[in-house]
Formats: structure tokens, sequence, C-alpha cells
């Protein structure tokens, strides 16, 4: 009898196979990296990952959202922040989660509708979101690397102040 094979619910550019790759090689050593779908999806999961998770929205996220919201006369909205743990699928993949929530019941209203009732609201979590991805370690590295880049000098040019455009010299 025949085995059946598991239908994959997903496929995509971040399928993990269990594979071998040469990661490096030179005429004396050669380094193979063999992936595990089995022991990164145990990673996903696992107690310190959601620990690190929780501690970045309660310790980031919850305080910037705080600091940016509403504050009304029985401060309702502000006192109603929570982590929200749990697992999200991803390419396929179980992940830990933690979600920064608002369990007032007019939260909605606050982040769609404005005071005066048209335009935007005062979307917290979406200025919250830019807040995290401003100071992440990745946007902190690009930031510096365009701030140590030296502006462009026209009188460097070997064209003149013009550069590229200027029209070449006639032999």
């Amino acid at each position: 009898m025949a085995k059946r094979k598991s239908k994959r619910i997903y496929f995509g550019p971040t399928d993990l196979r269990n594979r071998r790759v040469t990661a490096y090689s030179s005429p004396r050593l050669i380094v193979e990296f063999e992936m595990n779908r089995r022991g990164i999806a145990r990673i996903a999961v696992s107690q310190p990952l959601r620990d690190a998770t929780r501690s970045l929205v309660v310790n980031h996220a919850m305080p910037y959202a705080i600091s940016i919201s509403p504050h009304g006369d029985t401060l309702e909205y502000v006192s109603s922040w929570r982590p929200a743990e749990g697992f999200t699928v991803i390419a396929g993949m179980r992940r830990a989660s933690c979600k920064l929530i608002n369990v007032s019941g007019h939260a909605a209203a606050v982040e769609w509708i404005s005071p005066r009732g048209f335009g935007r609201g005062y979307a917290v979590l979406g200025r919250t979101l830019a807040h995290l991805n401003s100071t992440s370690p990745i946007a902190l590295a690009r930031a510096a690397r365009a701030a140590s880049r030296k502006p462009w000098n026209p009188d460097l040019h070997y064209r003149g102040a013009a550069g590229r455009f200027a029209k070449r010299p006639s032999p």
C-alpha cells in the first residue's frame, strides 16, 4: 500500500525544509548548515521568546501608547491597555506573539473617529507601531549610516559643479 503524503498548507519564500547548504568553502575547510525545521518551530514557540515579546510590549509599546492616549476625566481609556499573549501562524509555522489591546468600550471610536466627528481619530495603535519601528535596532543603524554619509560636494566632481550633466570637454 502506498504511503500518502500529507498536504502542505503553504508554499512560499519562507518555506523551511530540512536541507543542507554549504555556507563557506575553502581548500581546507567546508562549512555546511543543515536546517532543522522542527528545531526552529520549537524555538518559535519557546518560553524565552514569549517572554521577550511580552517584555517588548509591556516595556516599550504600552508606555508610549499611554503617553499619547487622550486623557479624559475618568482615565478609563488610558488605564485599559493590556498585553494579550498568544500564537500566530506565519508561513505555515506557529509563532509566539503578544498584542497590545485596549479593552475599553470606546477604544474603536478613539482610534478611528476624531473628536469633531470627521477626519481621522487619534490612531494611537498606528502611531505606537510607527514609534516602535523607528526605534528598532535596524532603523537606528540605517539612520546612523545615512547620517555618517558625507553630503555630495559638486566642487569635487571631475566635471565641475554640473556633475554628470556637464558637457565633456572636447579632445
